[in-house]
């Protein structure tokens, strides 16, 4: 059939990436050590709260949620927000994220309840207990 021939050509890969396709390339890009553990928790931590707000899935790419994830997370661990290395890897300059960063944690605040799940998940010692962390937002 036609539509085998077209798999076949494709060598049958036909998903599109995710926002945590994403965030793994750019936790790797941001990485200034090693394992930054930290760092992947909380990004992990904020863009599975992305998940749950149909506004921001309906608004922003998965590459832009996963990008302001990074951000948030960096800036929360106290270090600069961004980097020549993430705006090269990203394709996203600083002030391309902010409004996403500031959308995502805006959505946070009104959204308590929506994020309940997401809270219980990252408050256990697995996944490094960043529910309980206040995260930045002074940007």
């Amino acid at each position: 059939s036609y539509e085998e021939t077209i798999l076949s050509k494709l060598e049958y890969r036909i998903t599109v990436p995710t926002a945590r396709n994403f965030l793994v390339r750019y936790l790797k890009a941001s990485a200034d050590r090693p394992a930054d553990e930290r760092i992947m928790q909380l990004s992990c931590f904020v863009l599975d709260g992305t998940l749950v707000s149909s506004a921001l899935l309906l608004r922003y790419l998965p590459s832009q949620l996963a990008a302001a994830a990074v951000y948030v997370a960096r800036r929360t661990v106290g270090r600069k927000g961004w980097s020549p290395t993430l705006a090269e890897c990203t394709m996203y300059e600083e002030e391309d994220v902010l409004p996403v960063a500031r959308a995502v944690l805006d959505d946070r605040a009104s959204t308590a309840v929506e994020w309940r799940a997401v809270d219980k998940k990252y408050m256990k010692h697995r996944y490094g207990c960043v529910a309980n962390v206040r995260l930045c937002s002074d940007f």
